[in-house]
């Protein structure tokens, strides 16, 4: 049972000088990190089994490496970045300048960033009307986040610090793009769920479109949205949606009790208001007696026009059972209706073949 949300992000240029980080391949911090894992600290006797022959300045330099790279933190334990390092083998190389980021901003996330590039050389940094760095993207730094390119997902970056005068907030220069579109596919049953941002950007060396991955929310801020959109749901039966039959079995002599239905404006949390949405695979059921008398008749009647076979009265109240057995219509199934009363119960006008087909049953019922 799921649905793509879609909503209309702003993307932003932002200009600033920042510490910045781009995580290439490490071996040799990964079996550091590991090591110290392992011990639960640094441990500069591990280093030895790992690096024979360091000499005790070595270790020290190898120590502050690890600090400098923010792979270590207070009491020698690892941090994030140090764990990550541990799994993936890649450590971050921390260097200062002026960059530009590609920032997607939207109330469901506030700030992601998409992707950064080096400020040119042959061009000069116009900060003559220079804004603040607030609000969430100041928060991505420090935050030991770690960013993939949405242009190449092996470029993977993060931001230490965006550098500033005492007291003073960090400045940058910031320019807007063409807007882009956030898609937000759930899954309204587990909460399962991962949004991406797509758009093309024309201000970006060289401009081009993208489509990158931004995360998941926890399942707990999307597994309840669905009840609050449907007033149907598990009103009679658990975890379906109540209603009328709605002509789903059609002639082909087969329901599976799922629908696409749609939606709008909703609420899905966080996210905000969203005007419209289709939610797929809905699980649906009869929500009276009378919805289930329609409905099981007519998967009953569109399997006998498929089979285009008379019916003796034991064949009619099989295929009555058979089409309403181990289904939502099963509880308030009852007995196999009198054939000759389809045509009034299911509201369908029945053809002249399939009332002959369906005579035998009546007759012979009636029959002394």
């Amino acid at each position: 049972m799921k649905t793509v949300l879609e909503a209309e992000t702003e993307i932003r240029i932002v200009t600033a000088c920042a510490e910045l980080a781009v995580w290439r391949e490490r071996p040799e911090l990964q079996l550091l990190c590991a090591s110290t894992r392992e011990h639960g600290a640094f441990d500069e006797r591990g280093i030895a089994e790992i690096l024979p022959g360091v000499s005790r300045r070595g270790r020290e330099n190898i120590l502050r490496r690890l600090e400098h790279d923010r792979l270590l933190g207070p009491n020698r334990v690892l941090t994030n970045f140090g764990e990550r390092c541990a799994q993936s083998g890649d450590a971050p190389a921390w260097e200062q300048g002026v960059y530009r980021f590609l920032v997607a901003c939207h109330p469901f996330f506030e700030s992601h960033l998409l992707d950064f590039e080096r400020f040119p050389r042959k061009d000069e940094p116009n900060f003559d009307e220079p804004e603040p760095i607030r609000g969430a993207l100041a928060t991505v730094a420090g935050s030991g986040r770690v960013f993939a390119s949405v242009f190449d997902s092996s470029k993977r970056f993060s931001i230490g610090n965006f550098p500033a005068k005492l007291g003073q907030d960090p400045l940058c220069r910031i320019e807007s793009a063409k807007a882009g579109k956030l898609r937000w596919e759930i899954d309204l049953l587990s909460g399962a769920n991962e949004w991406t941002i797509e758009g093309r950007v024309g201000e970006w060396r060289p401009p081009r479109e993208f489509r990158g991955v931004g995360g998941a929310m926890a399942l707990e801020d999307t597994v309840g949205f669905f009840p609050d959109w449907e007033p149907r749901w598990g009103r009679v039966q658990r975890e379906r949606v109540a209603m009328a039959y709605d002509g789903g079995a059609g002639r082909e002599s087969r329901e599976s009790f799922m629908r696409d239905l749609p939606y709008g404006p909703v609420r899905a949390g966080r996210f905000g208001e969203v005007q419209s949405a289709i939610v797929r695979d809905v699980p649906v059921g009869p929500a009276t007696e009378k919805d289930t008398r329609t409905w099981g008749a007519a998967i009953a009647l569109a399997r006998v026009e498929a089979e285009d076979a008379y019916r003796t009265p034991d064949s009619w109240r099989r295929m009555w059972t058979d089409s309403t057995k181990a289904t939502p219509l099963e509880e308030w199934a009852g007995d196999a209706p009198d054939p000759v009363a389809l045509s009034q119960e299911n509201g369908r006008l029945l053809t002249a073949r399939t009332k002959w087909l369906l005579a035998a049953a009546a007759d012979l019922e009636a029959s002394p």
